[in-house]
């Protein structure tokens, strides 16, 4: 196949090397032909300098006390807990939630992925903006990510509309008596339902609340309607990510 002929599929191609999603044989493959091909070289020069300022666009922000907890337990200053340990002084056992906020492998497998697809989202938003003169369509986006750090599900929320729009990426497999479940982690709180997914790849969801204000989202594994539980999921937690907020 001689990609010359083909613009948009080697822009699509670009897009994925420069994201770091496009790998294995493909990568080299693509590899290969840039250094043949100055339209290739210049499609992938063109997205790495589009993604290069990426960093600039996360607001700073200070992690929270357990996540240098977790930290400095890994790296041997702090003595590990057991998970579900009572803390000092007989202290109620720590809840999943809590540990994950505790876990920097949340973190460092989420933020790759969600910010690059966060970058594409913000920039296609910014360029409809200033064509419709409207506020930016996008005004927060998740990306979640699975066990082993890829990205499972995209959530986009639009404050103009007060939607949340879900749209899966995983292939999980349910079965008839399961449903997926939507969960917003509060920093120091209970996780709250934003809604039951069942099987649907594609979905919105009506949601007054603004997405932003929450620093992290998880998707559970329920019964058929949801957890019956209103403190949290029932089923184990198989994606989660964080939430960048467009509007800061």
């Amino acid at each position: 196949m001689n990609l010359s002929r083909h613009p948009d599929l080697i822009d699509r191609l670009a897009a994925q090397y420069a994201l770091g999603v496009l790998r294995g044989g493909a990568r080299r493959r693509l590899e290969t032909l840039a250094r043949e091909e100055p339209a290739i070289r210049a499609a992938i020069g063109h997205w790495q300098s589009r993604l290069s300022g990426l960093a600039e666009l996360q607001p700073a922000s200070a992690p929270v006390d357990k996540v240098w907890c977790g930290i400095e337990q890994r790296l041997g200053w702090q003595a590990m807990k057991a998970p579900g340990a009572a803390g000092p002084a007989g202290a109620p056992p720590v809840a999943w939630w809590q540990r994950l906020w505790a876990a920097p492998g949340f973190w460092r497998g989420a933020t790759m992925a969600t910010a690059a697809l966060a970058a594409v989202a913000i920039g296609l938003n910014v360029r409809m903006a200033r064509q419709l003169d409207t506020a930016p369509l996008v005004n927060a986006v998740a990306v979640l990510n699975d066990d082993r750090a890829q990205a499972a599900v995209l959530v986009t929320w639009d404050a103009r509309s007060q939607a949340l729009t879900l749209r899966r990426l995983d292939h999980l497999p349910l079965n008839d008596a399961q449903a997926l479940q939507l969960w917003a982690l509060p920093a120091g709180g209970k996780p709250q339902s934003l809604g039951v997914i069942g099987h649907q790849r594609q979905l919105r969801l009506a949601l007054a609340q603004a997405l932003g204000k929450v620093p992290a989202l998880a998707i559970s594994v329920e019964p058929r309607g949801g957890s019956p539980d209103p403190n949290g999921p029932t089923g184990p937690v198989v994606f989660k990510g964080q939430v960048i907020d467009n509007t800061l």
